[in-house]
């Protein structure tokens, strides 16, 4: 069982960087889906626990999607923003 928390999570976003690029054009729950699948490969780990990892990622700000004024998602395709900072 993967450990959430030895995951060096800039190494991660980095590998998806590279994997997709800056940006991923795509709606919230269909690109977190992307999102959730790159890194179950990356790190071989089941989709559950890189479904928690993408949470992580996107509570850490390593992974942004815009939010509308009332803080939820819209369900249009946007743009998933992937950041490598520390």
């Amino acid at each position: 069982m993967l450990a959430i928390e030895d995951v060096d999570l800039l190494s991660l976003a980095q590998a998806l960087r590279e994997r997709f690029g800056n940006t991923l054009d795509d709606g919230y729950l269909s690109g977190r889906t992307v999102l959730r699948d790159a890194v179950a490969t990356q790190l071989g780990c089941s989709s559950l626990e890189a479904e928690d990892l993408v949470d992580t990622m996107e509570s850490c700000g390593y992974l942004i999607f815009p939010q509308m004024s009332d803080a939820t998602h819209s369900r249009r395709a946007g743009q998933w923003s992937i950041l490598d900072h520390d």
